[in-house]
């Protein structure tokens, strides 16, 4: 009998004990998890804010477009960067609700899943800006800016060849950049400047959090295997 209380007791103690350990594990991943939410927060706040400042762009824009309606060799050109700066809100607003939709009480694999979902849809959009900037950032802003800022016509200073040829370099990068980033993507981004580039364009703060992220789940299941 006393045996039989022994081991009744120890199997108390030893269920107890589980609890306990399950609860300190169930706690630290939470505070863990609070640790990713941070650096999810600041990266949707920074969107918010560039998405904020950029309505600022379509607003002097249209005014622009506006007061040189009867005039396509300025208004176009305003309108093509027009469409550009939405496209880039669109874009900021499209993050900031993919971020917001996290749902940090799934399991650690679903969570790790949107954030890298998060960050292909990052990249892309970083990549095409860059590329449709090329010939949005350089030309128009150039016509629009000289005559908005110093009336100054671009297509007399500094002429129209000059607008020409640079138009035609900037669109002749574009599939040029396609190919060699499909060419030799994986060779340069081993290299370590070029990887630490692409993290950049990713986000730090949503680099900061899937970093984290992938170490809780490390930590997890080495927990699991102990």
């Amino acid at each position: 009998m006393e045996l039989d209380a022994l081991k009744q007791t120890w199997a108390e103690y030893d269920r107890k004990l589980d609890t306990s350990i399950r609860l300190n594990r169930q706690l630290l991943l939470a505070v863990n998890i609070n640790r990713v939410r941070w650096p999810l927060r600041r990266f949707t706040l920074g969107l918010g804010l560039g998405a904020l400042i950029g309505l600022i762009g379509p607003a002097i824009l249209g005014q622009f477009i506006y007061l040189h309606r009867a005039e396509p060799r300025l208004a176009l050109p305003a309108a093509a960067l027009d469409i550009w700066v939405i496209a880039m809100v669109v874009a900021s607003i499209r993050q900031m609700a993919m971020a917001l939709r996290i749902d940090y009480d799934k399991p650690l694999t679903a969570i790790q899943k949107q954030i890298e979902s998060l960050r292909v849809l990052r990249v892309r959009i970083v990549q095409w800006a860059v590329l449709t900037g090329q010939v949005v950032w350089w030309i128009p802003l150039l016509i629009v800016a000289l005559k908005g800022f110093w009336n100054v016509d671009a297509y007399k200073v500094p002429g129209v060849n000059f607008l020409a040829v640079n138009l035609a370099f900037g669109l002749a990068i574009i599939p040029l950049s396609v190919w060699v980033s499909r060419r030799f993507g994986d060779r340069i981004g081993r290299v370590p400047m070029v990887g630490e580039l692409m993290r950049g364009l990713a986000g730090y703060s949503l680099q900061s959090a899937a970093d984290r992220l992938a170490a809780i789940a490390e930590f997890e299941k080495e927990t699991l295997e102990s």
